[in-house]
């Protein structure tokens, strides 16, 4: 009984030379009612008589199991024996999109729901109950799974808000002290599904390994913390290399930064090397093995002008540059615009106003046109659409705009977001590129009006 009492000390302890809470810290306690979120709810508890700090604590239902309210109402119940504010948070599972694994929805739903607890209390972290043997699951997953040197790093001890104050404590301490201090908890009848890669490790693998090396976890854990040393010389190389040789341009109409990788300069790195530039650059994207395999095909055999999707990115491979943006095509309704009102469109501002005279501007941005040729006319500022086409200045007769573009090497981004500015269904203006011959000014011009598409910058 003394030991446990004097392990349990030991785990308080922990938790304060973590630096991951601090006095009077305000917490959101991630507790499902199993074994390892009581632990840490407890210990938070003896911690709060400490420092002070609050909590209250999040409990996600995913609705997956039957019994699953039996939980909820365990959490609930144990909440108020605890006097701590219990949020329920429900997920429906029905959600899940076809072919998408469950124990990521889960999680991934989970983690969003208790975010929103932090919100709603305006608390500063999440804490789970993450411990040393999850670690070691973890690890036995991702090496199953191919995983490179990020993926050895392991569980994070803190990633954003969310920390995981136990997570160098074993499931045998755990256990313990669960059963000394009578902690009640329920059990998931799936943790006993041996199908379950993550279960299998659980029972049959990692008891049988820690009989035969009992620092077994402490081992584990040097291997995420090399990884996680390597990881980092790696990411500063990957940062000076995106400073040299990676530019960044605003898609202003989109609203939204554009990274432009120099071509002459990317082909001559190592494959894994462009690839890992390329993660860098989309930074905090969810990164699967599946998303590697997709990049570096796209690097071996990408096509000028061909755009390759992904959930929140796309790349382009252009004539001089790799090109990289963060959202899909922009698609704007038609605007009507009158005379001297702004009329807000992505991050610019259209005006059309009179002015008393011509005068020259080499800004693509600003066009004089003659007003006579659309008095009364109503204008619609839009997208350009397939087979339109204009009399561009200084040619005699029509052309696409698809070709046009084409013509003057305009990368496929840059067409997709493309406008036009149209005076009865007639092509008066590809913005910012060049105006239509019919709107040229000429010696019997009496009204001139300004187009022009200015950075919304307020």
């Amino acid at each position: 009984m003394a030991k446990d009492r004097a392990l349990k000390s030991r785990i308080i302890n922990h938790l304060v030379e973590s630096k991951l809470i601090k006095p009077n810290d305000k917490i959101v306690v991630a507790v499902s009612g199993g074994m390892d979120s009581m632990f840490l709810l407890y210990m938070l508890v003896e911690l709060q008589k400490i420092w002070g700090i609050e909590l209250v604590v999040g409990h996600v239902n995913h609705n997956i199991r039957l019994n699953s309210i039996n939980d909820e109402k365990f959490v609930i119940e144990q909440g108020k024996k605890l006097n701590i504010p219990v949020v329920v948070k429900q997920l429906n599972y029905d959600d899940k999109k076809p072919g998408e694994s469950t124990e990521a929805w889960a999680r991934d739903n989970r983690y969003t729901e208790l975010d929103l607890i932090r919100k709603e209390y305006n608390f500063d972290k999440i804490a789970t109950g993450h411990h040393s043997n999850d670690q070691i699951e973890t690890l036995l997953q991702r090496i199953s799974e191919k995983s490179g040197i990020g993926g050895l790093r392991g569980i994070h001890k803190q990633r954003g808000r969310v920390i995981r104050p136990i997570l160098a404590i074993e499931k045998s301490d755990i256990e313990k002290v669960v059963s000394d201090l009578r902690i009640k908890y329920v059990e998931d009848e799936t943790n006993r599904n041996m199908e379950i890669p993550r279960n299998y490790f659980r029972h049959q693998i990692i008891p049988q390994w820690e009989s035969l090396y009992p620092n077994l976890c402490k081992s584990f854990q040097s291997i995420c913390d090399s990884a996680a040393k390597n990881q980092s010389v790696i990411d500063y190389f990957i940062e000076e290399l995106e400073n040299k040789i990676v530019t960044e341009d605003k898609d202003t109409l989109a609203n939204n930064v554009v990274k432009r990788i120099n071509q002459s300069s990317f082909e001559k790195l190592p494959g894994a090397v462009k690839i890992l530039l390329i993660r860098n650059i989309v930074g905090k994207y969810p990164w699967r093995k599946y998303h590697w395999i997709e990049i570096d095909k796209i690097i071996k055999s990408a096509k000028v002008g061909k755009v390759y999707n992904f959930n929140d990115f796309e790349i382009l491979k252009d004539r001089q540059d790799w090109i990289i943006r963060f959202k899909f095509k922009v698609n704007f309704k038609p605007i009507i615009v009158h005379l001297d009102e702004a009329v807000h469109c992505g991050g610019y501002v259209f005006n059309v106003r009179k002015v008393e005279k011509y005068s020259f501007t080499d800004n693509p941005n600003v066009e004089i046109i003659n007003g006579d040729e659309i008095i009364n006319k109503k204008l619609v500022l839009r997208s350009w659409e397939d087979g339109d086409s204009f009399q561009p200045l200084g040619m005699q007769g029509k052309k696409k705009i698809s070709d046009f573009l084409t013509d003057k090497k305009i990368n496929q981004f840059d067409k997709e977001n493309q406008l036009v500015l149209t005076a009865n269904n007639e092509i008066i203006w590809l913005c910012g590129r060049r105006i239509s011959e019919t709107v040229k000014i000429n010696k019997d011009t009496k009204h001139y009006l300004e187009l022009s598409m200015n950075t919304n910058v307020g």
